[in-house]
């Protein structure tokens, strides 16, 4: 699994190193394309997002391998998230198997959203498109104005307080699997996750055999200059669900 995640790391990275050049080129076509999608999908519901509406039958309509959407009230990040037949096919794809240097969200072929932790990729655009937005999280005063993360999937709909945050290289151990809930090893990536937050812990680390039964997503973009192994996790545990 470590292998498999490094390999998609390097492919992120890659596409880095050439996106000032080529994302301009897509701003204005990929932010149409993305607006038409989410008002086709989604019923929209300001004062209680968990209650939002996502309409997978049309999204389903246009791509089968859409699994999923995420919603970070007060971004951009509001998108359908995309599982391929191989981890990599949604790297340079939109929803609608179009190329695209944006890529879409997407998680690891196979996923299916009901592993103790699971990982979304997404390209940290400087048009602030797709993860572009979550170096944001950098800053304690973002962090604080938009903590909650909503994901949402045909079955039920999930709201995610932020655990934590940081920057890990792309070897790094904590890219080595996605684990079963209340396992040994999902209960060592929670205290993973929880001490190296970049933030007070506000003893978190004192819940971890409670976090042990709830479900946490790591969302991965690159971080830093050219050809930079780093990358920026900002994972968040659910706090709340509504089975639809």
């Amino acid at each position: 699994m470590k292998k498999i995640v490094a390999s998609v790391l390097l492919v992120i990275s890659i596409i880095f190193l050439f996106k000032g050049f080529t994302d301009w080129k897509y701003r204005i076509s990929n932010k149409v394309n993305n607006n038409s999608i989410r008002e086709l999908s989604t019923s929209e519901n300001e004062e209680d997002p968990l209650s939002r509406i996502i309409d997978f039958q049309k999204l389903k309509s246009i791509n089968k391998d859409v699994v999923a959407w995420i919603y970070i009230p007060g971004t951009k990040v509001d998108y359908p998230i995309l599982v391929g037949e191989s981890d990599e096919e949604y790297l340079y794809k939109d929803i609608n198997k179009d190329y695209t240097p944006l890529g879409s969200l997407f998680g690891f072929s196979g996923t299916n959203f009901t592993k103790g932790n699971t990982f979304i990729f997404g390209h940290n655009m400087a048009s602030s498109q797709m993860f572009g937005e979550l170096r944001k999280y950098l800053s304690s005063d973002f962090l604080e104005e938009h903590r909650y993360i909503y994901l949402y999937t045909e079955r039920k709909a999930m709201k995610c307080d932020i655990l934590s945050i940081f920057i890990a290289d792309e070897s790094d151990d904590v890219f080595s699997g996605q684990y079963e809930l209340g396992t040994v090893e999902y209960i060592d990536l929670l205290s993973e996750l929880v001490n190296r937050n970049k933030y007070n812990n506000n003893n978190l680390e004192k819940n971890i055999i409670e976090y042990s039964t709830k479900q946490v997503f790591n969302l991965i973009t690159c971080y830093g200059g050219e050809g930079t192994p780093d990358r920026l996790l900002v994972n968040g545990i659910v706090v709340e669900e509504k089975i639809r």
